[in-house]
């Protein structure tokens, strides 16, 4: 694209550095004017082309932009909906870690009653062992009365239940201990667990939002390229048509100046003969253009004819342009008096000379397709003061 933009500055460059007098001879800056018109027509349509092509690209990056922005929204959101799921967790956490500290103090006293059962165990194994468990019959029989023989009976059975109890009740405690223990510590480590796998989602959450951002800045940064290349383009193609339009009015000055000649050069012929055998493939008038696809005023016929027919001078006259002349290729104009011309286009040899008086019928040059050209014909134009008529109107 940059090759083209500098064709382009180069071709207005060209255009701007040769002034309107650069010659005395209208008809050879005319065809100069033209050459430089069909060129930057052709210019101005490749112009539009990579304007269309960057326009597509433009809409493709907008949609990238609009498909990675919903991805940003809906990561966001997850990421969010994590966040919310670990404050909950956090929370149910502490309420945990209160109730633990609850039982840790419950525990506390349980291990307190468990040392203090521990001492009572002790001291009263302590004692049944210095003073041995009290025999029922020694008790019985030796008691004076049957109301000391009753008391020590009860003493003897009190002393071995009360033994019995604090056995239990420290099983009960330390069974209790235990549960209370695992307990909490199964809590803890669900929570912890829990709480591990949060973090971790969040974790993946967030590497998938940078990656999102990313995403978005170069789908960002290629909207931007694309919009100045856009803009670029855009600007070079009004420079370029406002060149054309400046050459343009030189052309119908030219025109003018060549219809003066013309109208001083005597009487206008009112009959013309055909320049080739033929039929006509293109009439006279407004068509689309078959190289640039524009709309553009058909200046004259086309008559279908094969590569390497004799082209015939359509009337009397003076050759006034024989040369390579823009779109039109290699082309000769010749004038018949009172402000009518002739042009004969795309020839493959002309055999005229500027200056040349010519005869009707006379051989000029030979049907070809240079120029801006599809295939071999001969383009054939009349113009009345340098201006475009229908050459029908003179054609029997």
């Amino acid at each position: 694209m940059r090759k083209l933009i500098a064709m382009i500055v180069v071709t207005m460059l060209v255009a701007l550095s040769i002034p309107a007098g650069a010659t005395n001879d209208p008809e050879q800056r005319l065809g100069e004017i033209e050459k430089q018109i069909a060129d930057l027509n052709k210019k101005i349509s490749a112009q539009k082309g990579e304007r269309t092509a960057i326009q597509n690209e433009l809409a493709s990056a907008e949609d990238s932009l609009a498909a990675v922005r919903i991805e940003l929204d809906l990561a966001e959101a997850r990421v969010r909906d994590v966040e919310a799921t670990i404050a909950g967790e956090q929370a149910h956490l502490a309420k945990v870690q209160a109730e633990l500290a609850d039982l840790e103090l419950q525990l506390t006293d349980t291990r307190l009653s468990i040392r203090d059962t521990h001492d009572l165990i002790r001291d009263r194994a302590v004692e049944m062992y210095m003073g041995g468990v009290p025999d029922l019959g020694v008790v019985v029989f030796g008691a004076g009365d049957m109301t000391t023989a009753a008391l020590g009976v009860s003493y003897a059975q009190d002393v071995v239940s009360s033994s019995e109890v604090l056995m239990n009740d420290l099983q009960g405690l330390q069974s209790l201990e235990a549960r209370q223990k695992a307990g909490v510590e199964d809590r803890k480590a669900a929570v912890q667990a829990t709480l591990a796998e949060l973090d971790r989602r969040q974790a993946e959450l967030e590497a998938d939002r940078v990656e999102v951002d990313i995403r978005k800045s170069e789908a960002e940064a290629e909207m931007d390229r694309q919009q100045k290349l856009l803009d670029q383009v855009t600007h070079d193609i009004g420079s370029i048509e406002g060149e054309l339009t400046a050459l343009e009015r030189e052309s119908k000055k030219m025109e003018a100046e060549i219809a003066a000649r013309q109208r001083a050069s005597g009487e206008r012929p009112s009959t013309l003969g055909w320049p080739v055998d033929g039929r006509v493939t293109s009439p006279f008038g407004w068509r689309i253009h078959p190289i640039f696809g524009t709309k553009k005023l058909h200046t004259g016929i086309d008559i279908s004819s094969a590569y390497g027919t004799p082209i015939r001078s359509a009337g009397y006259g003076t050759v006034i342009l024989a040369q390579t002349y823009g779109g039109y290729g290699k082309a000769t104009v010749v004038d018949h008096g009172g402000g009518l011309s002739t042009l004969y286009a795309h020839q493959s040899k002309i055999i005229v000379k500027e200056g040349q008086d010519v005869k009707l019928g006379e051989v000029i040059g030979y049907v070809g397709c240079t120029g801006y050209c599809t295939g071999p014909h001969l383009h054939f134009e009349t113009r009345e003061d340098g201006t475009p008529v229908d050459p029908m109107k003179y054609l029997p």
